[in-house]
């Protein structure tokens, strides 16, 4: 997916002193501790709202062996389609896993992390390029799911239909994942791969571990949407050289995905 509007490959960083392949070592150990960190706010988080939520658990308090409660396993599986829980978990899990990716990776880049991120403004010419591209695919998507009844979101019915918190519902669920995913995935992760891989290779790698993590989808709407929308947020923010390009697009996907299925 070339685009008129790339942007050529940025010089050397000045005072790169490093291998390329230690480079990226470096950007993948990173990876991972905020995926780890990420996922264990997750699961305090959830375990956090199900003991608020449940009277009986509440008054037990938390314990190791509550986990292994058949009543707390039962609420656990409940919440995790509830659109309140669902809201508070992915912000405040995105808000801890996106402030420690800005604060380790400015201490690993230091003063070559605007350009490493991709932290400046993309033009406004391919921005508009990327955001009717963006259009064009989501209409794609949408006739898609029109003719084909079993592309229904379940899940995203389910989340909405329990949200009271409408506030907090479009603050996790549509502003913090666009903003940690895109930091996470077409920033860090890009990022590190472009150390040693061409953008083709690092594009398809991101959209890859971006569908993996969506398992909460079925698997045709993984294929079909999830996946090419990785491909489009890849190839958005390496062609624009901006992370806000990405950002921007994912936040449109996000809050289209909630406004659509409230529509008559």
């Amino acid at each position: 997916m070339e685009s008129p509007y790339e942007q050529e490959k940025p010089p050397p960083e000045s005072g790169y002193v490093r291998p390329p392949g230690l480079e990226m070592v470096n950007g993948f150990a990173i990876f991972l501790l905020v995926l780890l960190v990420f996922w264990l706010a997750q699961s305090i988080c959830l375990v956090q709202q199900v003991i608020a939520t449940t009277p009986e658990l509440k008054e037990r308090g938390f314990s190791p062996r509550l986990l292994n409660d058949s009543l707390f396993q039962e609420r656990a599986t409940e919440m995790l389609a509830n659109g309140d829980v669902v809201s508070y978990v992915s912000f405040w899990s995105g808000l801890i896993g996106f402030t420690l990716l800005v604060l380790l990776t400015s201490w690993w880049k230091r003063g070559r992390i605007v350009q490493f991120l991709g932290l400046r403004p993309p033009a406004l010419k391919p921005l508009l390029a990327w955001i009717g591209l963006f259009a064009l695919a989501i209409t794609a998507m949408e006739a898609i799911a029109y003719f084909l009844p079993r592309f229904d979101n379940s899940f995203m019915e389910n989340v909405l239909g329990s949200a009271r918190n409408i506030p907090m519902l479009y603050l996790g669920s549509a502003l913090m994942p666009a903003l940690f995913e895109e930091f996470f995935l077409r920033g860090l992760l890009f990022g590190s791969l472009r150390h040693l891989l061409d953008k083709h290779v690092a594009v398809a790698i991101t959209a890859g571990i971006f569908t993996f993590l969506h398992l909460q989808y079925p698997w045709y709407l993984l294929l079909f949407v999830v996946l090419p929308l990785g491909v489009i947020l890849g190839y958005a923010r390496a062609n624009t050289g901006s992370i806000w390009t990405s950002v921007l697009l994912h936040l449109l996907n996000n809050l289209l995905s909630l406004a659509l299925p409230q529509l008559p």
